[in-house]
């Protein structure tokens, strides 16, 4: 029964064996390519926009398919071989290039026993992106490892915009742009400004496909001045007014918004050509013009607050949106006024009347000045008395003539 044992268990020993020795050859051939290096690879599929290879590792290369291509159609079919370029690892996948044996600069045979400098020099040539870890931060910008070498990123070229924390672009690994390779690589600039402004337009790219006018979009405050702030909508940037912030009379955007404030907004305009897009948080509010209903009625008395004053008048909120205009020449005083703030001061309560509405174009004439007494009324009554009065007293009236003349 032992011998049985053992002999029922030495082909699942060796089994066991077999499977860790290919286990340990699928980690040796995973790190045999490293970023940097020539392979090749075996055209496995071919996608709309890449073409996967294999290399000879666990993990697959893809390149792009444009770079297989000559005037639209494709050079390679499954199962050819391509030569490409390692220029970096990302999300279980090697990245690779075709373009530095497209351009003729270099032989690639020799290449796969050169230096990293000799391509470093080719993707800085061919205007290739390298992929780079950050080592350290130093005066005016970072110290970066591509390929095994040392290279600088500016801190200007580090983010699109202006660095203000360095510190936590340290020990992350991004793509490069060689802007700069001199004294035989002793002096390497490399920058990803470019790169992620070229990705930025791409985005904006699709995202105008799919913009329409009255389209309510989520969006970020990245600046706000005194005529307005603009809007990240998910790529491109819109302006948003200070007149489209909200129906109440706002004198500055930033009186109402601050930078990284989230918001929804209302596409006003689109003008894809000059890059402009009007926005409007205002037209997602509810209109104060509305609530107001039939409460804005001529001859209608208000305590209003003055909110901006010009030469001609001044504008009085008679409800929170609902802005009407005192001119100059209703303001009720017993002189000559040259400009309201003689009379009112910002802030200030009155009262007002309504002289004029016009609901389809959102204005409101007001006026301070005592309702002028109206004797239509008492006239019509006077008159309607005198006629009654004559026509009960002519009898009379004709009596006493009668008499009068009997008696002579």
């Amino acid at each position: 029964m032992t011998e049985n044992k053992n002999v029922t268990n030495a082909p699942a020993k060796k089994s066991e064996e077999n499977f860790a020795d290919l286990l340990n050859a699928s980690f040796h051939t995973a790190t045999r390519i490293k970023v940097g290096e020539v392979a090749e690879g075996k055209v496995i599929s071919i996608g709309k926009d890449n073409i996967f290879l294999d290399l000879g590792t666990r993990a697959e290369g893809m390149i792009n398919r444009e770079e297989c291509e000559h005037q639209g159609q494709l050079t390679v079919k499954p199962g050819d071989t391509v030569q490409v370029l390692v220029t970096s690892f990302r999300d279980g996948l090697f990245l690779c290039t075709a373009k530095l044996r497209q351009s003729g600069r270099s032989d690639w045979r020799q290449a796969k026993d050169a230096p990293s400098l000799a391509m470093l020099r080719e993707a800085f040539a061919a205007r290739i992106p390298v992929e780079g870890r950050v080592k350290a931060v130093n005066k005016g910008g970072f110290e970066v490892q591509v390929m095994g070498q040392k290279a600088f990123c500016p801190i200007s070229q580090i983010e699109k915009r202006f660095c203000q924390n360095p510190d936590i672009h340290l020990d992350q690994t991004y793509s490069f742009l060689i802007s700069q390779y001199e004294e035989d690589g002793r002096n390497i600039v490399i920058g990803r400004k470019e790169l992620l402004q070229a990705e930025d337009k791409e985005k904006a790219r699709q995202l105008w496909q799919g913009l329409e006018l009255k389209q309510v979009r989520e969006g970020t405050v990245t600046s706000v001045h005194d005529y307005g702030a603009f809007v990240d909508i998910g790529g491109v940037e819109g302006l948003l007014h200070v007149s489209e912030i909200s129906h109440q009379k706002i004198q500055s955007a930033q009186e109402a918004l601050q930078p990284g404030q989230k918001l929804k907004v209302a596409i006003l305009k689109l003008d894809q050509e000059a890059n402009k897009i009007s926005l409007s948080l205002k037209a997602l509010l509810a209109d104060p013009w509305i609530a107001a209903g039939d409460k804005l009625d001529v001859g209608a008395e208000f305590a209003g607050k003055v909110v901006h004053m010009k030469p001609f008048g001044a504008f009085i909120e008679l409800f929170p949106g609902v802005t009407g205009l005192l001119h100059i020449s209703r303001l009720g005083a017993d002189r000559r006024v040259n400009h309201p703030k003689e009379v009112l001061e910002i802030g200030a309560t009155v009262n007002v009347r309504i002289l004029t509405v016009d609901a389809e174009r959102k204005t409101l004439s007001l006026t301070m000045e005592e309702p002028e007494e109206d004797f239509s009324g008492e006239l019509t009554r006077l008159k309607e008395k005198q006629e009654q009065d004559l026509k009960t007293g002519s009898g009379t009236m004709a009596a006493l003539l009668d008499s009068a003349i009997l008696e002579k």
